[in-house]
């Protein structure tokens, strides 16, 4: 099961997501460059910071953590790529600061909750 989510994952993440940094590079080649190198180690590192506030493995299924992951990868490209268009005057930095601010709340959030519920079980 985990091996399906997995690949849909990495499918979805490649060819179906867009490039959430295009707006700040004139060619869609540097753009995609800066998102291989960079990028896409942010939103790895962003993703898998909010995936760990759910997630915890040998608690939960292998799948489960991957199906959290993708969408937490999805999520934070429709936020960064939000940020910058509506935001392009900001720096890059900013816009990466602003989305990791973001994510620290929800993460805050999501953990005070699970404690909440978990107490209650």
């Amino acid at each position: 099961m985990y091996k399906i989510f997995n690949i849909l994952s990495v499918l979805i993440r490649q060819f179906c997501l867009p490039n959430p940094y295009i707006m700040y590079f004139e060619s869609s080649v540097y753009a995609d460059i800066f998102n291989i190198i960079i990028g896409g180690t942010i939103l790895h590192m962003l993703s898998f910071f909010l995936t760990s506030s759910i997630y915890e493995k040998g608690r939960h299924p292998s799948w489960i953590g991957s199906l959290l992951y993708c969408i937490n990868y999805i999520i934070n490209t429709i936020l960064i790529s939000f940020l910058c268009y509506n935001f392009n005057k900001f720096n890059l930095n900013y816009i990466i600061l602003i989305s990791f601010i973001i994510n620290l709340i929800i993460w805050i959030v999501i953990t005070r909750l699970k404690r909440r519920v978990y107490s209650i079980i």
